[in-house]
């Protein structure tokens, strides 16, 4: 929580830059993320309001426009914590050893699942809310390029892999089926199953396995 304080989200969420620099401002901002954080632990977003959450947080609406313009902005600050964890735990990946690029893959969805299951605001927004801001919603493709970057690095700087012309395509649509059919596992059994997990790894491998060989020489 402490990371988005200080954070600038995105230009276009706020009437004004997020550019707080007394220590109200900030405890505030905070305050506002973390009580979105509590009544989603026990409400779906849709019966949450930025009233809710101000009164809860003790701080009137119209101050806390200044730090936030409605609901939206105050969830799409919680899902860029969820990314930020992503990116944060796909890069750690570099300290672990992968023997084949199959384990690596499966590896980078489990890490996934573990960081979205880490608050239960966390799935509800990303997989049981769909945001209406179209900014929004380009921060979320965004953020899908930049795991797609990541994935790919992790397997390029491992394993010698087919030398495509299309490779960022490739990993684009290959982080994009664990996403699916992990949305599908949410919005049917309000959960991330075994099976659906495994069906996930299953699909995305089947997917690469049609550029990639079974087996790709590991790099020194």
């Amino acid at each position: 929580m402490d990371k988005l304080v200080d954070a600038s989200l995105s230009p276009d969420l706020a009437s004004r830059p997020f550019k707080f620099t007394s220590k109200q401002g900030r405890n505030r901002r905070a305050q506002l993320l973390s009580i979105a954080f509590e009544l989603l632990k026990e409400k779906s977003p849709e019966e949450i309001s930025f009233a809710d959450i101000c009164k809860k947080a003790k701080i009137p609406r119209p101050s806390a426009y200044h730090f936030f313009p409605n609901v939206e902005a105050i969830f799409h600050g919680i899902r860029l914590l969820h990314s930020e964890g992503m990116v944060e735990k796909l890069t750690a990946l570099n300290h672990e050893t992968f023997h084949t690029w199959k384990e690596y893959i499966e590896r980078s969805i489990d890490v996934a699942i573990e960081v979205t299951n880490s608050e239960i605001a966390f799935p509800r927004l990303i997989y049981g809310y769909r945001m209406s801001n179209p900014e929004m919603r380009l921060v979320g493709q965004e953020l899908d390029i930049k795991l797609a970057n990541l994935t790919k690095q992790g397997l390029v700087e491992r394993f010698h892999l087919p030398n495509l012309s299309i490779l960022d395509q490739i990993f684009g649509v290959a982080i994009s089926i664990p996403d699916s059919l992990l949305k599908l596992s949410y919005r049917s059994y309000g959960d991330f199953t075994p099976w659906m997990v495994g069906e996930a790894k299953k699909a995305t491998i089947s997917y690469l396995l049609n550029y990639f060989p079974e087996v790709c020489e590991q790099k020194k």
